[in-house]
């Protein structure tokens, strides 16, 4: 009877663990390619704390970022110091560089602005959007 009730305690702590495992953060992973002066694609959809491994591909011929400002902020022409406290996260890339990188998504759902933080990409046009679901 002993056994039968070890065996009983056993198959609910696995079953337990197997369920609070599909629990943990969500992973997505994003492939960015970067040239002069776009993203592609322009914009994402992301689960909201999600773990994000990201690939930029920069196939320009200058350096490029792709960064991801706080919600509800809309960077300021020209990308300079004053937006630089209202980044959530940035990654950038030389040209011909493969960099891949990995954060946390924000965890407040809705609209994200992303821009490439490198001088006067953002005035050519280099931007995004990210949306947190």
């Amino acid at each position: 009877m002993k056994s039968h009730r070890h065996w009983l305690a056993l198959t609910a702590v696995l079953m337990l663990a197997t369920l609070l495992a599909g629990c943990g953060p969500k992973k997505v992973s994003l492939s960015v390619d970067l040239t002069d002066f776009t993203f592609t694609p322009s914009s994402w959809e992301i689960p909201a704390g999600a773990e994000v491994t990201i690939t930029l591909v920069n196939n320009g011929t200058q350096e490029h970022e792709w960064v991801l400002m706080n919600k509800g902020y809309q960077v300021t022409i020209p990308f300079d110091d004053d937006d630089e406290p209202y980044v959530f996260w940035e990654g950038e890339a030389e040209p011909g560089e493969t960099m891949t990188f990995t954060f946390t998504a924000p965890t407040e759902t809705g609209e994200y602005q992303v821009v490439c933080g490198t001088p006067a990409h953002l005035e050519a046009g280099m931007l995004g959007s990210a949306t947190i679901k």
